[in-house]
């Protein structure tokens, strides 16, 4: 009569295993999902930084609005988009302000620009408690950098 008892609890603590090995791999996927999620976040974010970045650099070394823009989208266009990032693109207008060439007291000629880049993430939507940033499956990144103009008329 022991034995029968011993061999029951047994495969009652073997039941026990399976069901925390259930468990455990769906909390594993659920924080693999996660972590890709945040890890296309980051590279977008690192991404549109450096898009805007460099094309405000570029577009300071314009001489007038139409050189500067002309220079900031061809260093924009030499990002190309990705599986889940968009092509970064000007968001707005560049900003190009000489002052007419006589710049007020403690103040320098400016160019600004603006982008934005797009992160499609991969597993949909996901919404965690009803955050509105994923709803649509997309996350928007918008940077602005201002450099002073190198070479005015």
């Amino acid at each position: 009569m022991k034995r029968q008892n011993h061999k029951t609890l047994r495969t009652r603590k073997t039941g026990s295993l399976s069901v925390e090995l259930t468990c455990g791999s769906v909390m594993a996927a659920v924080f693999v999902v996660i972590a890709l999620h945040l890890g296309i976040i980051v590279f977008g974010a690192y991404i549109n930084d450096r898009v805007c970045r460099d094309a405000c650099r570029q577009a300071a070394q314009g001489q007038d609005l139409a050189e500067s823009t002309k220079l900031a989208s061809a260093v924009i266009k030499s990002y190309p988009g990705g599986t889940f990032l968009s092509q970064p693109k000007l968001d707005g207008a560049v900003v190009y302000q000489d002052f007419g060439g006589a710049p007020p007291s403690q103040t320098s000629p400016y160019v600004q620009v603006r982008t934005k880049t797009e992160a499609v993430m991969p597993f949909g939507p996901l919404a965690f408690f009803n955050a509105g940033v994923l709803q649509d499956g997309k996350v928007a990144f918008v940077k602005s950098y201002t450099f002073p103009i190198v070479r005015v008329k």
